[in-house]
């Protein structure tokens, strides 16, 4: 290991879900990540997973320094950044997940104000980790007023010159001039530190009726189950990732953080991977 490694990593001191302390937390996972495509010499081999003791959600036990996150984001794959090859597919593949917010946004919206909005009265999307933009361009050509967060620089510059709004910042941080309708955590929430920050956050900015989607990795699917008999789960030595959330734990979590979940579906886009959209509860 690189010398300067130290300085990629911090550990949690604490459960990022109920704050238990992470001293105390069972090490549940050792996985290889050397093999990751965005691996590089002098970053630490293994991924280490604890299990909290008071609430069992399963964490990693370090988690990324600034210096760390400029090493692994340094590089991006094809897939995390827009690109004229994929977009049409992109496309047609976010298409179900904009009109389904859409519809539920109509629910109380009326029809009109959400499918024949223009200008000013366009329904607020923010697509949060928006990668190759995929999402931001659906929603987008749907009416929305689309923009994106990423800590990808790259890929900030590129949906901008596209002529999309897109900023470079971690969420948990950030503001928005005006409140948000839609608010997607596509494939996100378990790439942050304090996933409760970012939902608090999200609940701060999304209108009283404002939906919040979210899709991640579910722990409890049949595909899961086969891999952990096999020894083959990927997720174990994702570099990009901190938690592995469950149905039920994600369900729980969105409760907690004052959000009603009004449907649940399977992603077609990554293996064992859930998607739920809520509604932020005032």
């Amino acid at each position: 290991m690189d010398p300067g490694a130290a300085a990629y990593t911090q550990r949690f001191t604490q459960c990022p879900l109920c704050a238990a302390p992470a001293a105390a937390a069972d090490l549940f996972k050792v996985a290889s990540c050397s093999q990751h495509p965005l691996y590089k010499p002098g970053l630490p081999p293994e991924m280490r997973w604890l299990r909290c003791l008071a609430c069992a959600h399963i964490y990693t036990e370090n988690f990324w320094t600034e210096a760390g996150e400029r090493v692994l984001f340094a590089s991006a794959l094809p897939h995390q950044l827009p690109d004229s090859a994929q977009s049409e597919h992109l496309r047609t593949l976010w298409a179900p997940t904009v009109r389904h917010a859409a519809e539920r946004l109509a629910e109380t919206r009326g029809r009109s104000a959400v499918f024949a909005a223009r200008g000013a009265e366009r329904p607020r999307w923010l697509d949060v980790g928006f990668g190759n933009g995929g999402l931001v361009m659906a929603a987008d050509e749907f009416g929305f007023a689309a923009s994106g967060v990423d800590v990808r620089a790259e890929a900030v510059a590129k949906l901008q010159s596209l002529g999309y709004a897109a900023v470079c910042a971690h969420f948990e941080q950030l503001s928005v001039p005006a409140p948000l309708s839609v608010l997607s955590m596509a494939d996100a929430l378990e790439h942050m530190v304090a996933p409760r920050a970012a939902l608090r956050n999200a609940h701060a900015l999304l209108d009283p009726d404002g939906l919040l989607y979210l899709s991640c990795p579910n722990s409890e699917t049949s595909t899961w189950r086969l891999w952990e008999q096999a020894g083959t789960n990927p997720y174990w030595g994702e570099l990009e990732h901190y938690h592995n959330f469950s149905r039920d734990s994600l369900i729980a979590l969105l409760a907690q953080e004052k959000f009603d979940v009004i449907d649940y579906d399977v992603s077609v886009r990554y293996y064992s991977c859930m998607e739920v959209t809520a509604r932020k509860r005032g």
